[in-house]
């Protein structure tokens, strides 16, 4: 049975495990590329028939290692950085809906986030309806439809800074066979005595 590390220590030590000779501490990888020795070795790199590193815009050994400690500390399995949250949010949704899809979402979410679901997504045939996050379950059940692929929610609020009700949305999304996301802030405190733990979100998606 694999030992079960304190968020603590995975913050410190996850997504690098250092081998003989190398730094204890992961470095800043700076190279956009990577070298090799044949062409013949890159295009398989390139073909994604071989694993490893050949240009930083798509991973790098530090990228790795960061998305590595995410998916520690998140109990998951993989994890993927984006540049933006916008980014990460795009994703998330595209990955479950195409054209002719819809997703429900709480409307006490960022703005960006609020016109990228509302604005850019409808732009690429992808509906949403917005609903108050504390409305009860019957009245966000009624914004479900037959095309529903997901549910989405926003905790901490920007800027609202409103707590969602995560398992009230849970069971709400499970129940009409959809996915469950919700976008997580983190608050830094000052005083390391008051920081809290997020709930993690894959037991609720």
């Amino acid at each position: 049975m694999a030992k079960q590390f304190k968020p603590e220590t995975l913050c410190v030590q996850a997504g690098w495990t250092p081998k003989k000779g190398e730094p204890r501490v992961l470095p800043i990888y700076q190279s956009t590329t990577f070298k090799y020795d044949t062409s013949e070795q890159m295009a398989r790199l390139f073909d994604l028939e071989d694993s490893g590193y050949f240009y930083t815009r798509l991973q790098n050994p530090t990228n790795d290692a960061v998305a590595a400690k995410i998916a520690a500390l998140e109990g998951g399995v993989a994890a993927m950085l984006t540049s933006s949250g916008q980014a990460a949010n795009f994703y998330a949704i595209f990955n479950i809906c195409q054209a002719g899809d819809h997703f429900v979402c709480s409307s006490t979410i960022y703005g960006g986030t609020f016109n990228l679901f509302g604005v850019t997504l409808k732009k690429l045939g992808i509906d949403v309806t917005f609903v108050n996050p504390d409305a009860s379950e019957e009245e966000i059940s009624a914004a479900f439809r037959p095309n529903t692929k997901a549910l989405f929610g926003e905790t901490i609020s920007n800027p609202t800074l409103e707590v969602l009700d995560i398992e009230k949305f849970a069971r709400i999304a499970h129940s009409h066979g959809a996915n469950f996301i919700f976008w997580r802030y983190a608050l830094l405190t000052v005083t390391p005595q008051l920081t809290h733990y997020f709930p993690l979100p894959l037991p609720y998606s």
